[in-house]
């Protein structure tokens, strides 16, 4: 976008350079002024001010101030149509780009909408895109706005603590809601509005302040960030236990590792649900580790092979990616 007001502003500029340029050089020559002169005398032809003449002008002057006459009005036309030109083209790519992201939002279902797009907000929507997840950024900024228009991501200007703006976010559908906004006060309004709209989604709140986080949870956060607690307790970990870390990091963030880690949610009619973890052979039929499970409120690191799967329950498996997209196929009764 702004390279279409960039270029029209270019080629205005060249062109009436070029004129003033070229009638400064031909009134020094045909009338043997000087260039303080010619500039003047080029300046009211081009402009068609129309002042008094520094000294009356010979025929092959008349004739040519004509030329610069018309080659004024010329540039002043070329200026007007470069710079309607490229307000038109910006408008309507902004109108056919803003059209295809409703499109694309409208058919968006089980998404993710990310709630401001600060420092915080851009490392998760790199991820999200690393790892092909659909979602929504909602943000104030017009100018953060366009940049996310030009790279593509789909994307609602507006408050996120407005009604509008998150239904305009797809709200009803999305799964997930990330409340990424830079004060606690919007956070919590963000979130219990989100949970007024859709009372099923999963609501995952940033904490900025040491003490928010019961606050966004009263509010309907069902996980809630501290970036501080978080990076403390992350840094004090890699010092203490550099090669977890290094796992864990190349487990869940290097897209050539082999391992990932991944929910699998048992569902009523498939071949999980009733059995325990050793007569379904998990390890053996899919290749993957169960390192947790969770049924409700209740979750076990490391169950034992005699825990009996029932719908509903979450299964963490450790695995190749393609071992645990089959687990989750066989478990969601495909």
């Amino acid at each position: 976008m702004q390279s279409s007001r960039r270029r029209a502003i270019v080629s205005a500029s060249l062109a009436g350079c070029t004129v003033i340029a070229a009638g400064t050089i031909g009134y020094s020559l045909i009338e043997d002024m000087s260039l303080l002169d010619a500039l003047y005398m080029t300046t009211i032809t081009v402009t068609t001010i129309g002042f008094k003449e520094v000294a009356p002008l010979s025929v092959p002057g008349r004739i040519f101030t004509i030329f610069m006459a018309f080659a004024g009005i010329g540039v002043i036309l070329f200026t007007g149509t470069e710079l309607a030109r490229a307000i038109l083209e910006v408008n309507l790519r902004r109108f056919i780009d803003k059209n295809r992201e409703l499109t694309v939002i409208k058919r968006m279902s089980d998404h993710i909408i990310v709630c401001g797009y600060g420092r915080l907000g851009q490392a998760v929507a790199e991820v999200l895109i690393e790892s092909s997840v659909p979602f929504v950024v909602v943000e104030e900024s017009g100018e953060v706005c366009d940049q996310l228009e030009e790279n593509r991501i789909p994307i609602v200007q507006g408050d996120a603590t407005r009604e509008e703006v998150l239904r305009a976010a797809g709200i009803e559908r999305a799964k997930t809601f990330l409340s990424c906004l830079g004060d606690d006060a919007h956070n919590v309004y963000a979130i219990l509005l989100a949970r007024q709209l859709q009372p099923k989604i999963t609501i995952i709140g940033l904490a900025v302040e040491d003490g928010a986080e019961e606050r966004l949870r009263l509010a309907g956060a069902h996980q809630v960030i501290n970036p501080y607690k978080l990076g403390g307790k992350r840094l004090a970990l890699t010092a203490i236990k550099p090669q977890m870390m290094d796992f864990i990091d190349a487990s869940l963030l290097d897209s050539n590792m082999e391992l990932e880690l991944a929910e699998i949610t048992v569902h009523a009619g498939s071949e999980l649900e009733g059995r325990t973890l050793a007569e379904a052979h998990v390890r053996r039929n899919f290749g993957i580790i169960i390192i947790a499970r969770k049924r409700g409120d209740d979750t076990c690191f490391n169950p034992s092979s005699d825990f009996r799967m029932q719908e509903g329950d979450i299964l963490v498996g450790l695995g190749p990616l393609d071992a645990l997209e089959q687990a989750e196929k066989i478990a969601a009764g495909e």
